[in-house]
């Protein structure tokens, strides 16, 4: 049975509620299990209150995290209001903002043509990629995320439906919750020239560029105003100065190098291998843009990453995805409704020395996930391993699927 068979009620109004739920729920589980190490219990079946309390005062604190304000906002809001714990209030604010980032993609995935249930698959996608399973766990630490991520899908939401007004709400929320949220910006620009998926255009393509320059300069005035409002000019010109230190760091040993290579891999492999791995397909004009949009911002946010930031932090290459998840489903059904249907499996096992390289990459893909990898000192008290073990597998089996295809 392939994926596009699968027999699910697809149309049912509660689904997408739901399968956002259980996988929120899921997530929220894999950072409570016993003995895994995430920000949530480090190491125990509790919540660690006194942790998760000293993040949110330390991201209340430091300079570049205090410009980000909306999340500690509202959890600061959510132990005023219901007299929570810290740590319960840290769960629920970036929980609850999981969850309706999930809706809003499948809500998304419908403006930009997809069947209900390719907007299904394509949630599920999401929080099955590493940076959103994982969010958590270190050294992803993730905070402010599931509040950009909103903003960002109502941004493109509004865009796409050619409602402005929202969009320079939207998009300026979303530089607010986190700045990196600019560099979507070069692919907004591409979809002003290319075109929209909503035919009925009140703005031309000046004006609409226009729209899109109004949040960078909402932006600016707010973080001007916040720099000078809390005295902060000295210490922003510090932080700008050392922050290419963080490339030193990345790159600085054998172990560094790995953590952070691995983390590009853990984060976009899957996506590049199932775009640039041949036979190429013929797609239409919405889907072809969304690709080019992706590999636009692919492009301008990693070196970005790897210069000025932690590359360990695997959520941080992950902007660009949200292009990709939208229309997932919609690019990639064939090709991933061959690699799981009985004929592929048939064909990868067909002859005894197809069976024997099989066995041998899986041998070495083992030594290397579950031996080299944690000899490292990496993914300790994590799920990671096993993540690189099944993405690995993957990418082998697809590529070599389709290389012999043609």
């Amino acid at each position: 049975m392939t994926i596009s068979k699968l027999k699910i009620p697809y149309r049912a109004k509660y689904l997408p509620y739901l399968v956002s739920l259980l996988l929120t729920l899921l997530i929220l589980a894999i950072h409570m299990a016993p003995n895994m190490d995430s920000m949530l219990n480090e190491n125990n079946t509790r919540i660690s209150h006194v942790f998760l309390k000293s993040q949110i005062e330390y991201h209340k604190e430091l300079p570049p995290f205090a410009r980000r304000p909306l999340t500690s906002f509202l959890i600061d809001s959510t132990i005023e209001l219901f007299g929570v714990r810290a740590g319960f209030a840290f769960i629920f604010v970036n929980f609850c903002f999981l969850f309706l980032s999930g809706l809003l993609l499948f809500k998304l995935a419908l403006d930009l043509k997809a069947t209900r249930r390719q907007a299904l698959l394509n949630m599920i996608v999401y929080f099955l990629s590493f940076s959103i399973l994982f969010a958590f766990f270190p050294p992803i630490f993730s905070y402010d995320e599931p509040l950009q991520y909103c903003f960002i899908f109502l941004a493109i939401i509004s865009y796409f439906k050619d409602k402005w007004a929202l969009f320079v709400l939207f998009f300026s929320l979303a530089l607010i919750a986190r700045e990196t949220s600019i560099l979507l910006l070069p692919a907004f620009f591409l979809f002003a020239v290319k075109g929209n998926i909503d035919k009925n255009i009140s703005f031309n393509v000046s004006q609409k560029w226009g729209m899109l320059l109004a949040p960078v300069l909402i932006y600016g005035i707010y973080i001007g105003a916040f720099i000078l409002t809390n005295e902060q000019l000295e210490e922003t010109q510090l932080e700008l100065g050392s922050r290419f230190s963080c490339f030193l760091e990345n790159f600085e040993s054998f172990k560094n190098t790995s953590e952070s290579l691995l983390s590009i891999h853990f984060t976009l492999s899957f996506y590049l291998c199932l775009i640039f791995v041949p036979p190429k397909r013929s797609n239409t004009l919405s889907e072809n843009m969304f690709v080019k949009a992706f590999l636009l911002t692919a492009f301008i946010n990693t070196p970005i990453v790897l210069l000025t930031a932690f590359a360990r932090e695997s959520r941080l290459f992950t902007l660009p995805l949200l292009l990709i998840w939208p229309v997932f489903f919609q690019l990639f059904d064939k090709d991933l409704s061959y690699f799981f249907s009985r004929r592929f499996h048939k064909e990868l096992f067909a002859t005894a020395s197809k069976s024997l390289g099989i066995i041998v990459f899986m041998a070495f893909n083992f030594i290397g996930c579950f031996i080299l990898y944690k000899n490292l000192g990496l993914g300790k008290n994590t799920y990671f391993a096993e993540y690189l073990f099944l993405l690995n597998t993957f990418l082998f089996t697809y590529v070599w699927s389709k290389l012999r295809r043609g």
